[in-house]
């Protein structure tokens, strides 16, 4: 065998084996058992509440990183500040709908609000001509879509590309200005430094919800298995 075609095939076979072993995935790629670190569930069974909603954190792992990826997200602390969000709303992905009857309408990996979900729905190139005629006349108006309008809208939205980068889409483009949360002062830096005061800038002014020890908890042991497995 000449020495060029050995060594293309030598290259070629340990190609192979680095990705079957997964070593070719990027440095920042974050992995199944992280998420578990960070406490997404291991594993879905037939006991869990709402089975054809939860993915494990094998399932969610890609979408989780392609999120990421499509909306350019790239430092420590945006990803440890939205995945822990993402987790605590969705009980570790367990479910991806509120099944209270009390806000039609909520639902994805981060538990958007109606006015949200109908706002990514339509921003949503492959949805948006399906959640436009649902909503008709009252497209500007959330509150005056039916409940089970509403429902078929968050539907739209459910599929595990877009339910696990929406917490992605509402931080980078959601609102009238499509700049989501990033226009608000501190807010970019205030992550991105990591500082308590900056996450709960995120939780109050972002989210538009109360800082909580349980959330706080998830966050900062998603900061530690960042910085755990991902630090050079």
């Amino acid at each position: 065998m000449l020495p060029s075609l050995l060594s293309a095939t030598l290259f070629l076979v340990a190609a192979n084996a680095a990705a079957i072993h997964g070593s070719c995935r990027p440095r920042d790629y974050i992995s199944a058992s992280e998420l578990v670190q960070m406490g997404a569930l291991s594993n879905c069974t037939l006991e869990t509440e709402f089975p054809t909603e939860c993915r494990n954190a094998t399932q969610a792992a890609p979408f989780v990183n392609n999120g990421f990826r499509e909306y350019n997200l790239t430092s420590t602390g945006e990803k440890a500040a939205l995945l822990s969000l993402m987790i605590f709303e969705s009980g570790g992905f367990a479910f991806d709908i509120n099944h209270s009857q009390n806000n039609p309408g909520q639902g994805t990996r981060n538990e958007m609000n109606f006015p949200f979900i109908l706002e990514y729905a339509l921003e949503t190139p492959r949805v948006a001509a399906q959640a436009k005629a649902l909503a008709g006349p009252n497209i500007t108006d959330p509150s005056a879509v039916p409940p089970t309008t509403q429902n078929a809208i968050r539907a739209l939205v459910l599929p595990d590309d877009l339910s696990f980068a929406s917490a992605m889409w509402f931080y980078t483009r959601s609102g009238a200005s499509e700049t989501g949360c990033i226009d608000i002062p501190d807010m970019v830096s205030g992550l991105r430094n990591e500082s308590l005061a900056g996450w709960e800038n995120y939780i109050t002014q972002c989210v538009g919800t109360t800082v909580t020890e349980a959330r706080q908890t998830l966050w900062e042991t998603a900061l530690k298995v960042f910085h755990e497995h991902h630090e050079q």
